[in-house]
């Protein structure tokens, strides 16, 4: 298995002699596996090795057995290590995310920042197929039927070429010591379902169905990488003095044009993009001569007669102090919006993110509940600690022209929640409490981008 790693990293260019890796270590088989591969080969490819392990705060006594287990591992093949830590589900409740992905996002926030060299992840050919199916389940494009990417950025995969079988021949060659996370034997998601269920079915079809697909991910990729390129030429092609031409877009194949509109919104610095906001580019093609378009991160598109462009929205007024009707609904000055308030004790059903809130009810029947701008020397409390709530808009990337018109939520004074930020734990309702459900609605531009 070393050989074929070594020949993965080589062919694909994903380390090069001199380079510093540090290795996400969970303590499961996979990462373990990892480690010792790096390790071997570490001195043939001129590595720095690092590991880094993060504490979720789920889990209870065996994630820090974990913890405890990785920093024993790297101490004793005298490998340099790092332990960060964090509260998942605080940081669920805050923004509305699941839980699993609310772990996903702190744990690559701090492996990445702690990395400062590569990151090398254990995703295997096994956990490939799994997201191929997940993608093609949930719906997807030709970049997500090709799988997980050998590597993005800084983070690289090593392991996409074994499978877990492979990985577990390694471990039990060399009698490596791993932990076993107990929520993977769980069916309480889909990914799970997948692995215990489906896959094993197919693979009476298909013995070598993770390699298939594999190879099946790697053309994908290949076609993928060639359409961007084409998309490149096409975009060139559609540029106008101050824009792109909508005529000559709407000529374009619909399959390039897609691919032409994504483009434009990833160079605005868009992250992978929402399907949604393509389609508002498209409309805006076969609009009237003039509409516009929102878009995240305070970013406005234009159509103006044959001219597409974008724009930065200016700045929007100071919101102005405004008590909230609780239940009722109450509109904010300049515009901006109104603010949507309901008493419930059925939360399940309820949608959270970070435009709804579910306060406790208990905590504020008696106070008055207020909305405005941010003030210096505002402060909120969330689950990784107290900030300034203007440093917290920086964190979520909220942009300076935005800032002081998006509501602050405060009782006796004191802020307890932030549209487009998130709200202090103490005050959040949990299933079966009496909740307020507090929801902003606008139709501002640039404030109905806030939950993206």
């Amino acid at each position: 298995m070393e050989d074929k790693v070594f020949r993965f990293l080589r062919d694909n260019d994903l380390i090069t002699p001199g380079d510093d890796v540090t290795v996400a270590l969970s303590g499961g088989a996979d990462s373990v596996a990892l480690l010792w591969v790096l390790r071997t080969l570490a001195p043939t490819l001129g590595l720095t090795l690092r590991a880094a392990h993060f504490h979720h705060g789920l889990r209870g006594a065996e994630a820090d057995r974990d913890a405890d287990f990785c920093a024993k591992l790297c101490a004793d093949w005298e490998i340099p290590f790092s332990l960060g830590r964090g509260n998942a589900a605080a940081r669920a409740a805050e923004t509305g995310e699941s839980v699993e992905e609310a772990a996903r996002v702190l744990r690559y926030d701090y492996l990445c920042r702690t990395a400062p060299g590569k990151l090398a992840t254990a995703h295997n050919a096994d956990d490939n197929a799994e997201t191929m199916l997940l993608h093609l389940l949930r719906g997807t494009g030709l970049r997500g039927l090709g799988g997980i990417p050998i590597r993005r950025d800084r983070i690289v995969r090593p392991l996409l070429c074994c499978t877990r079988a492979e990985i577990e021949a390694l471990l039990q060659r060399e009698g490596l010591p791993h932990v076993e996370d107990g929520t993977n034997a769980e069916d309480d998601c889909l990914r799970n379902r997948l692995r215990h269920r489906v896959l094993p079915l197919l693979r009476e079809e298909n013995p070598s169905l993770s390699r298939t697909l594999g190879r099946t991910a790697a053309l994908l990729r290949e076609e993928d990488a060639f359409l961007s390129r084409l998309a490149a030429q096409a975009e060139a092609e559609c540029r106008a003095e101050r824009g792109w031409s909508c005529e000559k877009l709407l000529r374009l194949d619909p399959v390039l044009r897609r691919r032409v509109l994504l483009g434009m919104l990833t160079k605005l610095g868009l992250e992978d993009p929402a399907l949604r906001y393509v389609d508002a580019l498209e409309r805006l093609l076969t609009a009237g001569p003039s509409a516009a378009a929102a878009l995240p991160g305070g970013w406005v598109a234009q159509r103006t007669y044959d001219l597409l462009g974008f724009s930065e929205m200016g700045p929007l007024p100071v919101l102005r102090e405004t008590p909230l009707s609780i239940p009722g609904d109450t509109e904010l000055p300049d515009g901006l919006g109104r603010i949507s308030c309901c008493v419930t004790k059925n939360l399940k059903n309820c949608k959270k993110n970070l435009t709804t809130f579910a306060l406790k009810y208990d905590m504020i029947a008696t106070l008055e509940l207020r909305a405005r701008g941010r003030r210096s020397g505002d402060r909120l409390t969330l689950s990784g600690g107290t900030k300034s709530v203007k440093a917290l808009m920086i964190d979520r990337k909220l942009p300076a022209r935005l800032r002081n018109s998006i509501p602050v939520l405060t009782a006796a004074g004191k802020p307890i929640a932030v549209f487009g930020v998130g709200a202090d734990p103490a005050w959040l309702a949990g299933d079966g409490e009496e909740a307020v459900m507090i929801k902003l609605i606008s139709d501002n531009l640039a404030l109905r981008c806030l939950d993206s």
